[in-house]
């Protein structure tokens, strides 16, 4: 059989090129050569085992664009795709039988919570569960999207974080049209869910950063819709959003950052009835909430994981090419060096967003 390589995470901090035999592919079976795949923030604590749970060997990568290179003739037509289509593919891959599956929540699937560059070793036949590689395997039941013509690499590898953005918007915080959001932190999923809130016309859109740090965020904050950016260690937030607001305060506030004062700002900043959104992971010291904030002006505080049946939409947006998303990846690095690109997104340079890993 041909051969191919990928990046495989051996142990903690630990990566390293390996080969394997491109699978044979049966009728429900595809099989995408990796155009391109950006590093998520969460690749980092899987290669260094933060929460002690990641099953090695493992390829990462989970944002990723590539082009059929072959497809089962079944699977062809369950997802509507043909050898040659660009494609990206969502990171859950549901059973379709337990009962989060069957209710659309397959990112909680009780057999598993199967997800591509997150948790299938590659250990596991045919192996190439991951997308730092030249090739990834694409298992029946998967979730598929075709990229439109015309549409960079580099967008279409914000499909899933675009869907997390109207995951906050839409199904957890409910927002509707004319209703006002503040967004902290401007990093990738900060920015994307600008654009969702965009698009779901949702007014003003407030998101949140620091002026010595964030200042490209920023601006691609206001590129890509926001009405106000307040920059926190420059001047007081609370009072800004109170201002922007005529007092009324939010409808809802989407925290991205994980960081324990923003959290706080969140709680203040919303108006009775109001929802925070809890995305952004804490140090495990993690976040003290006065309940009675929270009783007395009878707030919502959802979770969100992962972004179930909102690829869709997000495709939706990114094939009309309205947005410059790819200005979310400001670095890039061929496949060869897919090691040093992580180390680089690591050490968190100012003006780094997403590091890409592209075919070369």
């Amino acid at each position: 059989m041909p051969k191919t390589y990928s990046w495989v995470v051996t142990a903690p901090g630990k990566m390293e090129r390996q080969e394997f035999e491109l699978p044979a592919i049966g009728p429900d079976d595809l099989l995408m050569k990796v155009n391109m795949v950006t590093i998520c923030g969460s690749d980092p604590h899987l290669l260094e085992n933060h929460l002690g749970d990641t099953r090695y060997p493992l390829i990462l990568g989970h944002e990723m664009v590539g082009t059929v290179a072959e497809i089962g003739e079944r699977a062809e037509k369950a997802y509507g795709v043909k050898k040659g289509d660009r494609i990206t593919v969502e990171p859950y891959i549901p059973c379709g039988s337990c009962e989060y599956c069957l209710s659309g929540n397959y990112q909680l699937c009780k057999n598993g919570k199967r997800c591509y560059g997150v948790n299938i070793s590659c250990a596991e036949s045919p192996h190439l569960w991951g997308a730092y590689g030249e090739y990834m395997y694409v298992a029946p039941g998967s979730m598929v999207h075709k990229v439109a013509e015309g549409i960079r690499d580099e967008d279409a590898t914000f499909s899933s974080t675009i869907g997390n953005g109207f995951r906050f918007i839409c199904n957890k915080a409910q927002l509707k049209p004319n209703n006002s959001v503040l967004i902290l932190g401007p990093g990738a999923l900060g920015l994307c869910t600008v654009i969702a809130a965009r698009e779901s016309g949702i007014y003003p859109i407030i998101v949140t950063g620091l002026g010595a740090r964030d200042e490209k965020r920023l601006e691609l904050a206001r590129e890509y819709g926001a009405d106000y950016v307040i920059r926190v260690d420059e001047e007081d937030a609370l009072a800004k959003i109170r201002e922007i607001t005529a007092g009324e305060m939010v409808h809802g506030a989407i925290e991205c950052s994980g960081s324990p004062a923003a959290y706080d700002l969140a709680l203040d900043a919303l108006r009775p009835n109001g929802t925070l959104v809890c995305v952004g992971y804490t140090a495990k010291a993690g976040v003290t909430i006065d309940t009675n904030r929270v009783i007395n002006r009878e707030l919502q505080i959802k979770g969100s994981l992962g972004q179930p049946l909102d690829v869709y939409t997000a495709m939706k947006t990114i094939n009309k090419g309205k947005y410059p998303i790819h200005k979310m990846v400001t670095h890039r690095f061929p496949l060869s060096r897919a090691d040093e690109a992580i180390r680089f997104f690591m050490r968190g340079e100012e003006d780094c967003i997403r590091v890409a890993i592209c075919a070369e």
